[in-house]
């Protein structure tokens, strides 16, 4: 496949498809409808859906109360405009030349899609509630995480829908220290960073857990906490031959925006880990 075939449709495509291998929170996000397109930063989006309604007591006799709904109960700015440029020699092969190309997409898919997800980790501090271990051990990990679920299950998310726990590669350590033995799925389905069950969680391992200090602020949220719309719109990919180079290059705007549909159904899970205890 040689340069030529890149077309900018093609491009969007290959950017934006199997973005679960790159990002671990991209998958874990809200699912339903939202509503509008993007073209550029500061596009607002609709998230579909009119909640919950308000339960009264009935008294005969009495006139009852029509309660009002809009068609959406919650707006999505675009906030992240994130670009990649790239250069790639010319070599004198077509179908190598092709090939590179090809291998450079990949990167810029990649790259795009971690940045991503570091955005999403951020979104720790908007959490309604949160579980700290100050000095976690291997002995501790298992109340901490239970405490995690707990608070999902008290703020009404069905004890049979899907409950995620993000954490970094350091407390899975722990996990692993404490004999902790998963329950294996598929892991194709869920992507990348998916570990397996564990209490009512699917359990995902992630480099991009922020830290601030010692502390490692995981995440624990159903499939309602955050909600996420991003687009590589094919106006804005341009593959292109720069004037002062023998060279090809691509560019492309990868734009986005999340927000927390339900601070409740989000918990900020703070972990210090600590040295374990000498046998």
């Amino acid at each position: 496949m040689g340069y030529v075939d890149y077309r900018p449709e093609f491009l969007s495509k290959t950017l934006m498809t199997d973005r679960g291998r790159d990002c671990v929170f991209k998958n874990l996000c809200y699912k339903g409808p939202i509503i509008g397109d993007i073209t550029k930063k500061g596009d607002v989006l609709h998230i579909a859906g009119i909640g919950r309604p308000t339960v009264s007591d009935y008294v005969p006799g009495t006139d009852i109360t029509l309660e009002s709904k809009t068609s959406y109960n919650q707006d999505l700015f675009i906030t992240e405009a994130k670009y990649v440029n790239v250069e790639i020699d010319r070599i004198d092969s077509e179908q190598e030349q092709g090939g590179v190309f090809e291998a450079e997409m990949m990167e810029a898919r990649r790259a795009l899609g971690q940045t991503l997800d570091v955005y999403l980790a951020s979104f720790y501090d908007q959490a309604a509630t949160t579980v700290t271990d100050a000095t976690c051990t291997s002995a501790s990990i298992l109340s901490t995480l239970a405490e995690a679920e707990q608070g999902l299950l008290e703020t009404d998310v069905p004890f049979e829908e899907d409950k995620f726990l993000v954490i970094s590669p350091e407390v899975y350590t722990k996990l692993v220290l404490g004999k902790i033995v998963f329950q294996q799925n598929n892991a194709d389905v869920f992507g990348k960073g998916f570990k397996g069950g564990y209490l009512n969680f699917k359990v995902f391992v992630s480099n991009s857990i922020q830290k601030t200090a010692d502390v490692n602020h995981c995440m624990a949220f159903s499939r309602q906490a955050l909600a996420l719309a991003e687009q590589i719109p094919v106006s804005m990919i341009e593959k292109y031959k720069p004037e002062a180079a023998f060279s090809d290059a691509f560019k492309a705007l990868h734009l986005y925006g999340a927000t927390v549909i339900r601070p409740s159904e989000l918990m900020r899970v703070d972990i210090t880990t600590a040295a374990e205890s000498a046998v």
